[in-house]
């Protein structure tokens, strides 16, 4: 499954998760025990939020149905549970997140909560998933301990069947042995090229499943050094559970945070969280070490530069890495780079023509035409030749004007009209034969933004470019 460049919004509360740079929390008891110690935890979550302006959500579940033991505490239950959560909301103004764990449960909860949690053990739950999904709400579906990361594609598609696309990934560790888990920090990156936050459960990560005597024991001196890793990892969220007295809490007391050492952790992953660039590329197959945008032109090369005044690039495989991800609802995801849109916007302010020709027929390609400023897209299109001779007649261009990028057979009639024919290092064979050029970058990875450098660079309007930003 690609990745998405640009995240579909997440609106919970106030907040819009999907901002890649803001860190946000998801804290809150294990399980509402009173209300009094629930609006305790939900009171100072909200100070914190406020005094260090970090989006928090509060959590706290009304039932747990995955207890160790028949004997262990459950919570109040669904009716009672949300009256209170209703009441933390109403109180604090903190977005709630809670657990569903049967299909009946959904629509009821999604009355109160913001976020609809799935826990770990139920993401394989396709009826759970769809039934979630269908509510319209945020979920934050909960890796199994028994999934590796690249399984939770599955999970994603289940929710997107059904048109929802607002999703977050939590990372809680992976069974290790018996009684034991262990967090894989590799998890945060391998999830996030599904194309949604992904968050990382630093308190039950530091769980011992069933290790209590009938019930679950746990390490908390592990969250701190946890949290910071993930963070450092790339993390987008923290969740943290929490309690004012975790040796005497009702459910997971030996993972839990003390609350008096959640403010000072949170300031600190924060510092962290600071020192990560937001843009950090979502981790895929490994690439070879590539050069700079622009390698040096030969001087032949040179000259096809300088007369280009039209670039043509196919999309699928060019603009994107080839891969389509289809969902429920005729749903359609393509992956694009935003180097590549970035260049194709600085091609188009310095008064090249841009055209887009590609075979199938997407309203995610009009999407992206739309936010680069791309007027001529021609969708559908499989003989490609006539729509390039239609364009250089209508643009009054020759032929040698133009650079064409395509990455398949059905392209190699326009490459052999061009003046300047350029392929990908994933092309077969013979369309590699056509090429003048062929990009160190692969397609969707830097190849569009590669030739619009090195073509704007070898008609001197390159340093216009960097003028204006160097103001």
């Amino acid at each position: 499954m690609s990745s998405l460049i640009n995240w579909p919004k997440i609106p919970v509360g106030e907040f819009d998760l999907s901002h890649r740079e803001s860190l946000f929390f998801i804290v809150g008891p294990c399980v509402i025990e009173t209300p009094e110690i629930t609006l305790q935890v939900a009171n100072e979550v909200a100070r914190i939020s406020h005094a260090y302006k970090v989006p928090m959500l509060f959590k706290s579940s009304f039932d747990k149905a995955n207890r160790t033991s028949i004997d262990s505490f459950r919570g109040p239950g669904l009716e009672k549970g949300l009256e209170i959560l209703f009441n933390i909301r109403s109180t604090t103004g903190l977005p709630i997140v809670s657990d569903i764990h049967t299909v009946d449960q959904a629509e009821e909860a999604a009355q109160v909560l913001d976020v609809l949690q799935i826990p770990a053990f139920l993401s394989r739950q396709t009826d759970l998933l769809v039934a979630a999904g269908r509510t319209g709400k945020t979920l934050n579906i909960k890796k199994g301990q028994f999934q590796a990361p690249q399984d939770m594609e599955h999970a994603v598609k289940k929710v997107m069947s059904t048109g929802n696309c607002k999703i977050l990934l939590t990372e809680r560790g992976v069974s290790f042995g018996y009684q034991d888990l262990v967090a894989d920090m590799r998890s945060i990156g391998r999830m996030k090229s599904f194309g949604f936050p992904v968050v990382f459960d630093a308190t039950h990560s530091a769980q011992f499943p069933g290790a209590g005597s009938g019930k679950s024991s746990g390490d908390r001196s592990l969250v701190p050094l946890l949290a910071r890793a993930a963070v450092a990892s790339g993390a987008n969220g923290i969740f943290l559970e929490t309690h004012p007295d975790p040796d005497r809490a009702l459910c997971d007391g030996p993972n839990s945070l003390a609350l008096r050492n959640l403010e000072p952790l949170v300031s600190n992953l924060i510092q962290i969280h600071r020192l990560v660039p937001c843009d950090e590329p979502e981790f895929s197959e490994p690439e070879k070490e590539s050069p700079s945008f622009t390698p040096v032109p030969s001087d032949n090369m040179l000259g096809r530069l300088k007369s280009i005044k039209l670039i043509i690039f196919d999309v699928d495989g060019v603009l994107t890495d080839g891969r389509i991800v289809f969902a429920g609802n005729d749903l359609e995801i393509k992956s694009f780079n935003v180097r590549d849109g970035h260049g194709i916007k600085l091609a188009l302010k310095s008064g090249l023509n841009i055209a887009l020709v590609t075979g199938r027929t997407s309203d995610v390609v009009t999407r992206r035409a739309v936010d680069l400023g791309v007027e001529r897209v021609f969708q559908g299109i499989w003989d490609k030749k006539p729509v390039m001779e239609q364009l250089l007649s209508e643009l009054k261009l020759e032929s040698r004007e133009v650079a064409v990028v395509g990455d398949d057979v059905v392209d190699i009639p326009m490459l052999r009209l061009a003046g300047l024919a350029v392929t990908v290092p994933e092309a077969p064979i013979e369309v590699r034969k056509e090429a003048h050029y062929v990009t160190n970058h692969a397609g969707g990875s830097g190849a569009a933004r590669e030739l619009i450098e090195m073509i704007l660079k070898a008609q001197d309007k390159w340093s216009q470019v960097m003028a204006r930003y160097n103001q």
